[in-house]
């Protein structure tokens, strides 16, 4: 019993490590998102004001103010294809492969506490099938028992006596 509770142990400090992994992957994911939302606001924001300021010469009003904006929505589209690319390292498949062998070693243990319960509920039908024949006919069983080693005895006897 005390290496079934070793193994639940063992797995819940694995789904854990799991839950743990997953959880820093989302939150970067999120602070990623988040941030790239930002910068997509700003984006919005500078639409108005950065080519007026920065490209008015060069392009004219319009064109300075929409080049500034696109530069800020590359920004934005690359920070989100990089938060959507994030994965768990390999503390994550390391707590995987300690949860299954956790969980085999489990299906193992309960395999073998099965095989036990059907030896002993197999005694027990067996015994149960010797009580009802003794039951039966108190008896012969009473013979039977007593008879064999009565003979086995009076055999040993006559064989030592004649030697």
């Amino acid at each position: 019993m005390e290496s079934i509770v070793r193994t639940l142990r063992i797995i819940w400090r694995a789904e854990l490590l799991i839950i743990e992994a997953k959880l820093n992957v989302a939150t970067k994911r999120i602070g990623a998102t988040a941030f790239a939302g930002l910068i997509f606001v700003f984006g919005l924001a500078m639409l108005n004001v950065a080519g007026f300021f920065a490209l008015e010469d060069v392009w004219g009003p319009i064109y300075a103010a929409l080049g500034v904006a696109i530069a800020d929505f590359l920004v934005a589209i690359l920070l989100l294809l990089w938060a959507s690319r994030l994965t768990t390292g390999p503390e994550l498949e390391l707590a995987r492969d300690v949860r299954d062998a956790g969980l085999q070693e489990l299906e193992a243990k309960a395999e073998d506490i099965q095989d036990e319960v059907e030896a002993v509920r197999d005694e027990l039908l067996a015994l149960k099938n010797s009580l009802v024949s003794f039951g039966r006919n108190p008896l012969d069983n009473t013979l039977n028992s007593l008879l064999t080693p009565i003979l086995t005895l009076l055999i040993k006897s006559l064989t030592k006596s004649k030697g």
